[in-house]
């Protein structure tokens, strides 16, 4: 069980990681194509999160 918990709060570090990333990305640069991968990086971090803190809440 501790095995499992470590697995979804690796999956919560990454998702916080990445969209810290992604809200960088997308607030700060100038091109139409970095400012796209921002975002969509943001939309991915939200399912990751989502799928991490429906697991483990601390």
């Amino acid at each position: 069980m501790q095995s499992d918990m470590g697995k979804y709060k690796l999956a919560a570090l990454i998702g916080i990681i990445i969209m810290g990333i992604g809200s960088f990305m997308a607030c700060l640069c100038s091109a139409s194509a970095l400012i796209m991968t921002g975002n969509v990086l943001l939309i991915i971090s939200l399912f990751i999160m989502t799928y991490a803190f429906s697991s483990w809440q601390p």
